[in-house]
């Protein structure tokens, strides 16, 4: 049994001693929570990041699905230990604990976001397992970097299999191409299709070689449905997010249509990709703006192409910029607290002598 396995595996015997011992609590906000303790574990303190393996199953009395699992990808997650910005149901961990959230599906499925299989009555249920606690955002960007090449291929995998296994879905891919031909058509498009089916069409050829697996994309994007109702976008100002994207063309975190359509565009190049729903949002859509299935269309311009130092220089500025503006809003909510506290004692009736 491979160490992977093992994890996954302490991770389920957890739930099922932790389901037995104790019954969930229900927060403020109506999470359901318990907090599984190990008694000897060292408090989180402010200002440290955790370590943590995340586990989440769906199961009914046919399917029993493991959604997602941070240790069979290889790479945990590291989250700050910010009493102003966590859960209550945080707040009181510590090393070794796991945290375990249940949601109703009832909930999910009233909202729109629950998977085409998820019937009502049933829960998803996530832990949090807290692995280790790290002195400081450095001490944890050295931990994930031990984690994140295996991880990236991982990944890179997963979703090649699942591209590999929609495609042989023949009545979808041919009924998706059709609409796409179409959109094409009455909108006067000429295109090149990818071995995938990524349709793309290039207004302006840009310079230089075509996106290769070590290259980031400085991207500029409007994304559309193929009537036209726009659903994101980082030129427009109603979207309020100005800044670049930035697409490492070998971690494959967008949608599959996107480093497919990418690879046939250079810096500088302007264009559109039209993407079929197996490449893009696929069955669970991304409600309420893109209905499940849906073909898209992204309007492209390739602003610039980094190399892999270039992009790490970008992330580390990106980083501290985040870093100083977390402390910002630190001094800013000690300073409230303070003159709240001020306030207080200002109120309160000076004690006869």
């Amino acid at each position: 049994m491979n160490k992977s396995i093992c994890l996954v595996a302490s991770a389920l015997l957890i739930f099922a001693v932790g389901c037995k011992q104790q019954d969930f609590k229900k927060a403020p906000d109506g999470t359901e929570y318990k907090v599984i303790s190990n008694q000897n574990g060292k408090k989180a303190t402010e200002g440290e990041i955790m370590q943590v393996n995340v586990y989440a199953k769906y199961k009914d009395s046919q399917l029993d699905t493991v959604l997602f699992s941070s240790v069979d990808k290889s790479m945990p997650r590291f989250l700050p230990y910010d009493t102003t910005q966590l859960p209550p149901y945080f707040k009181e961990v510590h090393e070794g604990d796991s945290l375990v959230l249940r949601q109703s599906t009832d909930s999910l499925l009233k909202y729109g976001t629950a998977a085409p299989y998820m019937k009502k009555g049933n829960y998803v249920i996530q832990s949090f397992k807290i692995v280790k606690l790290l002195p400081s955002r450095e001490a944890a960007d050295s931990v994930a970097k031990t984690f994140e090449a295996n991880a990236k291929t991982i990944h890179k995998n997963d979703i090649i299999k699942k591209v590999e296994k929609d495609m042989s879905n023949d009545s979808l891919v041919k009924a998706d191409e059709k609409i796409i031909k179409d959109y094409m058509a009455k909108n006067n498009l000429t295109g090149t299709k990818t071995k995938w089916g990524t349709w793309v069409v290039i207004d302006s050829a840009g310079t230089g070689p075509t996106l290769g697996d070590n290259d980031i994309a400085e991207v500029n994007y409007t994304g559309r449905t193929l009537d036209d109702s726009t659903f994101d976008s980082n030129t427009l100002p109603k979207f309020g997010h100005p800044e670049p994207l930035y697409v490492d063309m070998n971690e494959y975190r967008m949608i599959p249509g996107w480093i497919d359509g990418l690879k046939l565009m250079r810096k500088g190049s302007k264009g559109k990709l039209l993407i079929p729903s197996y490449l893009a949002f696929g069955e669970r859509g991304a409600p309420p703006k893109i209905a499940p299935n849906s073909n898209v269309v992204f309007d492209i311009k390739v602003t610039d192409v980094l190399n892999q130092q270039q992009y790490q220089e970008v992330l580390d500025k990106q980083q501290k910029q985040m870093e100083q503006q977390r402390q910002m809003m630190q001094q800013l909510q000690q300073m409230q607290r303070q003159q709240q506290q001020q306030q207080k004692q200002q109120g309160q009736p000076q004690e006869k002598k």
